[in-house]
């Protein structure tokens, strides 16, 4: 009951902001629309029925007395996708360490079982959902669904991809186990304070959890019973690694346990072109572009040598046209906000901006993320029998002018203003 009472205040907190809520039908008519796997439809129509699609084409017959959305002069996709997020979840308390064998005094034979620094196992994300603010900052970004997904520890949990609408609809719960090898494991001192350690915990855990799953008699473990579907290849490792030493990395821990590897981050991806084109692994690629740095020389003794601005410049026109260089090796794409401080909308011009083509960016953003993350059957594309997730903007999305005016959600309907929701 309490549930329930929750989610009607959410719900009619939404439509005092815009969102008109789910009717029987709904039908967009008369709209350039760009269904996410390369067809355009001009002068188009979208009918839906009771939150997903029913028909899409030139001559949709609309029947009568329904919701009608003029669409001349507008341009439909499907709901763009944040295929990494650490928004919209409330996570549990770490695990406590316990306290440690006095080591100086004993030489345990075993590792200490206690020490679960930066191993977040526990974490299920569609089991921590929070998304009471997600709908008005992702709305106005055109953003309908997202993996959530804990981005804590270097062991990160169970991610989950969700339909931002209500208090969030999962799409599928255990979408990928996120792996992380980077120093300090998160979370108070002592070890593992290095990549060493962190590489060593991290192994013993997988090692554990494989053990765990081939032995029916295993005493029960919650932590290790969340990572089986990992470690016995029902799902792949979201490994975040951005690094060209941190992607070598991930994929020798992936051949050792046997992963299926999508790359998070993946920002010098290019410097190992040649591996991640022979392995075709999907590349999850960050929305937080940082603008140009300049090459102009300040005036003064503590002025930043031209030499080094030149190498910044440099390094950053490279990693600018990583995304360019990935899709013309075929690697399959999508963007993300991650800590969700980026603007997708922006990031993904600045993208196109330095060379990827406008059709791969709306791929990477619709059908190719849905791909990536094992949604494709359900959301990605605008086609009959998908759930009806569309962004309506005012322009072609590359367009710096345009913006989102309505965002449909399963059907359910928000009708957004320039700035942000009504």
């Amino acid at each position: 009951m309490t549930f329930k009472f929750t989610q009607s205040l959410f719900m009619l907190g939404l439509l005092a902001q815009g969102a008109v809520a789910q009717s029987k039908y709904l039908a967009i008519v008369g709209a350039h629309i760009e269904t996410g796997d390369g067809k355009v439809i001009e002068k188009g129509t979208v009918l839906i029925f009771e939150g997903r699609i029913s028909a899409v084409g030139t001559s949709v017959s609309v029947p009568g007395g329904i919701d009608v959305i003029d669409g001349k002069g507008l341009f439909v996709y499907p709901g763009f996708i944040d295929a990494y997020s650490t928004q919209g979840l409330k996570l549990p308390d770490p695990p406590a360490a316990g306290t440690p064998p006095d080591a100086r005094n004993t030489a345990p034979a075993t590792m200490w079982h206690n020490n679960k620094r930066g191993i977040r196992a526990d974490v299920v994300a569609a089991k921590c959902l929070d998304l009471a603010d997600r709908m008005k900052e992702s709305y106005p970004m055109g953003v309908t669904t997202a993996l959530v997904t804990s981005g804590s520890g270097s062991i990160r949990g169970i991610s989950s991809v969700v339909d931002y609408v209500g208090a969030g609809n999962v799409l599928l719960p255990n979408a990928a186990g996120e792996l992380a090898l980077r120093g300090g494991g998160g979370g108070g001192g002592g070890y593992p304070g290095t990549l060493f350690g962190v590489t060593a915990l991290t192994r013993q855990i997988l090692i554990d959890a494989k053990a765990y799953a081939q032995d029916p008699n295993a005493r029960k473990d919650q932590n290790l019973e969340n990572l089986k579907p990992l470690v016995t290849g029902q799902i792949p490792a979201l490994f975040t690694a951005d690094s060209a030493r941190e992607i070598v990395r991930a994929y020798r821990m992936a051949d050792e346990f046997g992963f299926k590897l999508i790359l998070n981050g993946g920002r010098e991806a290019y410097r190992e072109l040649g591996l991640v084109s022979e392995k075709k692994t999907p590349v999850i690629l960050s929305l937080d572009v940082a603008d140009a740095p300049s090459k102009t020389m300040d005036k003064g003794d503590d002025a930043t040598p031209q030499a080094v601005l030149n190498e910044r410049y440099d390094v950053w026109l490279e990693h600018s046209l990583n995304p360019k260089k990935l899709n013309e090796a075929g690697i399959p794409l999508a963007f993300s906000l991650g800590s969700g401080f980026a603007d997708y909308l922006k990031g993904v011009r600045k993208l196109v901006g330095a060379g990827l083509p406008h059709d791969a960016a709306l791929k990477a953003m619709t059908s190719g993320a849905a791909s990536i993350l094992g949604v494709a059957e359900t959301v990605g594309t605008i086609a009959p029998g998908k759930l009806a997730n569309l962004v309506i903007m005012t322009a072609d999305f590359v367009d710096e002018k345009s913006t989102v005016q309505t965002v449909v959600v399963e059907g359910t309907r928000t009708d957004l203003k320039k700035g942000g929701a009504k």
